[in-house]
């Protein structure tokens, strides 16, 4: 397995126990190679602990719509893990390596949370693992978002959404 294709699934592993590794942590990774597989043995001491979630950010983040203004099929993906604590706000973050394919290439609109205290942005990629040579960054601010508006209708197939908890 390549080297990238174990740091995605490192950081996929990551997100899903609420953390994130450092690049130090990822390579020192303990792997075993048997029958064509690779598996990870993770030490759950190398993540980074939300602990519980607070109230304001649960359920927060960004919701894709099969076509523009909100219309066809839906999903929202919210934040998981705080990614970095600052000292006016918490970034807390998600990251999707593939929309999978019944979304793939089919997303038309999307809108990001927004309240007083969190504001939510996503940053989008044309190919799977933020590949694609393109990335845009889109804000809560902007509303609903109509993807045909800025070249991307129907074009994304990774995103990584960030949520900010204001202080």
């Amino acid at each position: 397995m390549k080297a990238k294709s174990l740091i995605s699934a490192a950081i996929v592993v990551a997100s899903l126990f609420g953390g994130q590794l450092s690049a130090a942590q990822l390579k020192t990774l303990p792997l075993n190679q048997s029958a064509g597989q690779i598996l990870l043995q993770l030490d759950p001491g190398l993540f980074q602990r939300v602990g519980v979630m607070p109230a304001a950010m649960v359920n927060k983040g960004c919701t894709f719509y099969e076509d523009n203004d909100g219309q066809g099929e839906a999903w929202h993906k919210a934040v998981g893990w705080l990614a970095q604590s600052y000292e006016n706000q918490d970034s807390y973050a998600e990251y999707v390596t593939s929309v999978g394919p019944w979304w793939n290439d089919k997303i038309s609109s999307l809108q990001c949370d927004e309240t007083d205290t969190v504001k939510c942005s996503i940053g989008i990629y044309r190919d799977d693992n933020k590949g694609g040579g393109d990335e845009a960054i889109l804000w809560s601010s902007q509303g609903m978002i109509n993807l045909d508006r800025y070249g991307w209708n129907d074009a994304i197939s990774s995103y990584m959404v960030f949520c900010n908890l204001l202080k």
